[in-house]
């Protein structure tokens, strides 16, 4: 005899499947590109671009560089956050 599914049970099913979908894009946009996109943290992104790091703090808290959030983490693709600065330059 099929029981019907409760809410939480529900909610779980459908949160497993948006990981899986947020996989399933991850790895779509590593195939489509051929490689592999490192993300990097503040530091390390401050140092690629020769900026202190505190730049990097106050161009992502404002919206002005592409930022991905990890849990509670800031982490950046240097290609996207060189790309975001050529549109706003001269």
């Amino acid at each position: 005899m099929n029981e019907p599914k409760n809410a939480s049970s529900v909610l779980g099913q459908a949160l497993l499947e948006a990981i899986r979908e947020a996989v399933r894009e991850a790895v779509r946009e590593i195939s489509a590109n051929g490689h592999q996109r490192e993300l990097l943290n503040p530091e390390d992104l401050a140092k690629c671009l020769n900026v202190p790091s505190s730049w990097v703090y106050e161009q992502s808290r404002q919206g002005k560089i592409p930022t991905h959030r990890i849990g509670r983490y800031i982490r950046f693709d240097l290609a996207e956050v060189i790309a975001s600065q050529k549109k706003i330059s001269f």
